[in-house]
């Protein structure tokens, strides 16, 4: 038994050696080792159907992910832009609108602030006219105080005679 499990290991062995020393030099071969994925032009003439460019797998793999994601990582970065200009545009309208609001407010003290000291001066200002002075009934009241006295004393002497 134990020799028969020395036989399989010995076979399993020389079998997968065997397999990787004829299938490692075949995918060493498969790409460039200078720069895998790297694009290489061909001539009519070598062994190949046309004349063009050759691409790797890994190269045509990138071009391609490349031609099928530029345009969507390019809409992001520019709706990315757009929300932060947005952002900050918007940010820059409040302060504004916060600002005009606040100057409407101070206008608007100082506006009745300057009414009311215009009244004020105007009141001290502006001579009291002549019928509401308290000069003005203080002589009604004397002259009218004498007359009564007169027009009294004059209907006195004439009721004695």
């Amino acid at each position: 038994m134990r020799n028969t499990y020395r036989k399989v290991i010995a076979c399993s062995t020389a079998f997968f050696f065997f397999v990787y020393g004829v299938m490692a030099p075949t995918v060493l071969l498969a790409s460039t080792p200078d720069a895998p994925g790297t694009i290489a032009s061909i001539n009519e003439g070598q062994p190949a159907p046309f004349s063009g460019t050759l691409f790797s797998v890994s190269a045509a793999t990138k071009l391609l992910l490349d031609l099928k994601y530029n345009e969507e990582s390019c809409k992001i970065e520019i709706d990315r832009e757009k929300g932060l200009l947005s952002a900050r545009f918007q940010l820059d309208i409040d302060k504004l609108n916060s600002t005009l609001a606040i100057e409407r407010d101070l206008f608007q003290n100082r506006l009745t602030i300057k009414n009311s000291q215009i009244e004020f001066f105007r009141e001290r200002y502006e001579p009291i006219p002549w019928y509401k002075s308290g000069e003005f009934w203080f002589t009604i009241g004397v002259v009218g105080g004498v007359l009564v006295t007169v027009a009294s004393g004059y209907a006195l002497g004439q009721a004695a005679k």
